[in-house]
């Protein structure tokens, strides 16, 4: 099994407060693990903005954990996520997105992906959900290609899991497929997991078919990723 530890502030796909230095196409190529390009945290600061540009052939889920967050494209088309949401758009053509923290006092927390769809010059799509951001030491399923368990359902044969771990309760991995690799993000709290601690924002990326477990030093809410690794075109 391969394992690589990327700390907050140093991850390997991961960046901070960064949606406009990434629209560079290259970005992408360089940086992924298998089909999942890009994974930013970022806060906005109350009634703050930000403005990214998102490229063709793009899956681009936005997960809310904090506050709310309005958005604005160049078509006109307006909408508020909360907190416990998730927004999926699917880009076929390159454009720009406004982001905006509507609130004059709490600022707003948010993930965004950007994943390889398996197929190029699809329909574009989008959707908008609730999601179980506090199930109790076990996982939840809330994105996956084929939208089983009532998940989200992308074009890419990616699974996405969230737990929130009580201290001292510990969760052991599923085998994985062949072909893929699994990512685990640490939203916040602390955990052991692989012979490594992992705290607020860390990321471990996991090669190979061997499970493992991971237990909460601390509260944690946890992110799991199941990735195509080759031959996700």
């Amino acid at each position: 099994m391969k394992i690589s530890l990327h700390r907050a502030g140093k991850r390997g796909i991961s960046d901070k407060d960064s949606f406009i230095r990434h629209d560079d196409a290259n970005h992408c190529e360089k940086n992924r693990f298998g089909a999942l390009c890009f994974l930013n945290e970022t806060e906005i600061e109350p009634l703050g903005s930000c403005e990214f540009h998102l490229h063709r052939d793009t899956e681009i889920i936005t997960i809310v954990t904090q506050g709310s967050l309005e958005h604005k494209d160049m078509d006109g088309s307006h909408g508020v996520i909360r907190a416990g949401h998730i927004q999926y758009m699917s880009a076929e053509n390159n454009f720009r997105l406004l982001e905006h923290n509507p609130s004059p006092i709490e600022k707003t927390e948010l993930l965004q992906l950007w994943i390889i769809p398996r197929q190029k010059n699809s329909v574009p799509r989008y959707e908008q959900r609730s999601c179980d951001m506090d199930r109790f030491n076990r996982w939840a399923l809330i994105i996956s290609g084929n939208g089983r368990k009532n998940s989200l359902q992308i074009k890419q044969d990616v699974s996405i899991r969230v737990s929130h771990l009580f201290m001292g309760h510990t969760l052991v991995s599923d085998p994985m497929k062949p072909g893929y690799g699994r990512l685990l993000f640490v939203l916040d709290g602390e955990v052991n997991a692989c012979g490594h601690i992992l705290k607020r924002r860390d990321e471990l990326q996991i090669v190979g078919d061997e499970t493992f477990e991971i237990t909460a030093n601390r509260d944690a809410h946890l992110f799991l990723f199941d990735v195509p690794m080759a031959h996700f075109e």
